[in-house]
């Protein structure tokens, strides 16, 4: 069976050919709660299928001819090429081939007209720089919006940000290195955060972060935790000393905490018995505005690529890096350890219990 996600089945598009798809859970998705009840709400990479200049593997699935997309007049932006004007118009500063983005469709039909047609979904080679450089823009006109009391050009109530290199692609001969992808990731992140907490968003705006995946690594608790920040004013830490929560949450209690936010209902029994993640919020509205650190761009490691005679450059080549989870997990974990910590034995994966609460 093919690998179904984010809105497409076997490669083509249910709601497309308006037939029910299979994976979709019968209350649908948060998107879909906010539209019921008149949120306003935009998309940045989440179930949107990007069409991409280079040949891959969207272009040669069945719903398409094979050929390459005729809109493009060259398939990826070179070391010191011209980047396009929405991306700033300046020379491209990543050594390896940047792909240029054909076109986006959104995948589920509350998200018509709900995303950026210029943010692409995932795809290792285009850097969240990018990514970054184009919510910013986007974000830039919500603020003089609101300057101007224009609402209904406001930043939306409910938005979805996608910034998926942290998957990285493995050690693959002349890509980015693990640790590249991993502080392009981090710093992407860290603009977005600067963004919203210098601008006049920053008194009702929250900021919630679930990293997809840890990539079902080693952990010393347990191997399938993952990473969630929440970002907001009225954090009960600060900068200086981040609060750090220590029950016990998964991606449910993030919907549910979300929800509340937005004074939307539970969608089923799942996010209805869930607890919000209320001490995130419990702060007095003290939490200063963020500053990104660049130290990671300016020393040069957003840029480092693997040499072409790694140790594995051809095992990482065999892995498929066409979706976010298609990668064989294990195999990436151990590739990703052997570029940072060489030798050094993989730590013995543990699998932990739920906490007794």
């Amino acid at each position: 069976h093919t690998y179904d996600y984010e809105g497409l089945v076997a490669n083509e598009s249910p709601m497309e050919q308006r037939v029910p798809n299979v994976a979709e859970p019968a209350t649908g998705y948060l998107w879909a709660n906010a539209a019921r009840h008149h949120l306003t709400h935009r998309n940045y990479g989440e179930f949107v299928d990007t069409k991409w200049c280079v040949k891959d593997v969207w272009e040669v699935s069945p719903a398409t001819t094979g050929n390459t997309i005729s809109a493009c007049a060259t398939r990826v932006i070179n070391h010191g090429e011209m980047l396009p004007a929405n991306l700033g118009g300046k020379a491209s500063p990543w050594t390896w081939p940047v792909p240029k983005i054909a076109g986006n469709r959104a995948t589920k039909k509350e998200l018509v007209g709900h995303f950026d047609p210029l943010f692409p979904d995932f795809k290792g080679e285009y850097p969240d720089q990018l990514r970054a450089d184009e919510f910013l823009r986007e974000f830039a006109g919500f603020v003089e919006a609101r300057k101007r009391g224009e609402r209904k050009h406001e930043l939306p109530e409910l938005v979805f940000l996608r910034l998926p290199n942290d998957h990285t692609l493995g050690t693959r001969a002349k890509l980015p290195t693990p640790s590249a992808q991993v502080a392009d990731n981090d710093l992407a992140l860290g603009r977005v955060v600067e963004a919203v907490s210098h601008s006049e968003y920053w008194e009702d705006t929250a900021i919630l972060v679930l990293e997809d995946d840890a990539q079902d690594g080693p952990d010393h608790v347990d191997a399938h935790r993952s990473i969630a920040l929440v970002i907001s004013k009225y954090s009960p830490g600060s900068v200086e000393k981040p609060f750090v929560e220590h029950d016990f949450y998964t991606t449910v209690n993030m919907i549910r905490t979300l929800e509340d936010l937005l004074g939307l209902p539970p969608m089923n029994q799942n996010d209805a018995l869930a607890s919000p993640m209320w001490r995130m919020f419990s702060g007095r509205g003290e939490q200063a505005a963020f500053v990104a650190d660049y130290t990671n761009r300016d020393n040069g490691l957003l840029y480092q690529t693997n040499p072409e005679d790694n140790r594995d450059a051809k095992a990482s080549a065999e892995l498929d890096f066409s979706d976010a989870d298609a990668a064989d997990a294990q195999a990436l974990n151990a590739i990703i350890w052997r570029s940072v910590k060489g030798d050094e034995p993989l730590p013995e994966i543990v699998r932990g219990k739920f906490p007794g609460r």
